[in-house]
C-alpha cells in the first residue's frame, strides 16, 4: 500500500476552510480525500500549530444537519 501524501495546495484548502466548512463540504472540495484522511491531517495540523480555531457554529449546525441529528447547544453553551 502506497500512501499519497498531502500536496501544498490541499493543506491550503484544508486550512483556509476548516472553520466554515463541515467534513463532508471539504470532501466535495478534496475529492481524493476521505473523511478518515481529512480528520487525520486536522489532527496533524492542529498538533503541529497550523490550524488553531475550531469550528465556528454555522459548521457545527450544518454538520449535525448532514449526520441527521438534532442540535440542541450553541457553541457559546459547551465552552461555558
Amino acid at each position: 500500500m502506497s500512501r499519497k501524501g498531502w500536496r501544498f495546495s490541499e493543506e491550503k484548502i484544508l486550512i483556509e476552510n476548516y472553520e466554515t466548512k463541515t467534513i463532508k463540504e471539504l470532501e466535495a472540495m478534496l475529492p481524493v480525500r476521505n473523511a478518515d484522511m481529512i480528520n487525520a491531517k486536522i489532527k496533524r495540523l492542529k498538533a503541529s500549530g497550523r490550524l488553531g480555531k475550531g469550528k465556528d457554529e454555522e459548521a457545527i449546525q450544518r454538520a449535525y444537519k448532514q449526520r441527521g441529528k438534532e442540535v440542541f447547544f450553541t457553541v457559546d453553551q459547551v465552552k461555558k
